[in-house]
């Protein structure tokens, strides 16, 4: 699954021709996503500006209407901030989960990491949610 998830990023790379597509990814549990799903991501530049989505690798049994997750970050220098969002998707968002793939969903925009060195985020769903087989942070340059 992995090798799978870092060739679609890959290919994303070399389609797009952007250097600056960084989605950080972990599996989940294949029948029933209820563990945090624990992500790292290397921030080397203090001074760029993120708009962070949610992404969801999704198979055919998914059943997305409204989500609510619990996201953590842990800075570098061990400062953490806990939060609950909501999630919720659009009509097409829809479309792609009922066939399986991945749908992204806005988080936060205009994000600095104002420290160097590894983030550790922790994206774990309130209730249950099948169908998902791995959850992730896309950091998208301004």
């Amino acid at each position: 699954m992995r090798l799978v998830l870092f060739s679609i990023a890959v290919l994303l790379f070399v389609q797009c021709g952007k250097a600056d597509l960084k989605v950080a990814m972990t599996d989940v549990s294949i029948s029933s996503w209820e563990e945090s799903a624990n992500i790292e991501y290397i921030n080397d530049d203090t001074t760029t500006h993120y708009d962070m989505s949610i992404v969801l690798h999704t198979n055919s049994r998914f059943d997305f209407s409204d989500m609510e997750l619990e996201v953590t970050m842990t800075s570098p220098d061990a400062i953490r901030h806990t939060e609950r969002i909501a999630l919720s998707c659009n009509s097409e968002q829809e479309a792609k989960a009922s066939d399986g793939g991945d749908i992204e969903i806005p988080y936060r925009r205009d994000v600095k990491l104002s420290a160097k060195g590894t983030y550790q985020f922790s994206l774990r769903p309130m209730k249950p949610i099948t169908g998902v087989e791995a959850a992730g942070i896309h950091f998208q340059q301004q």
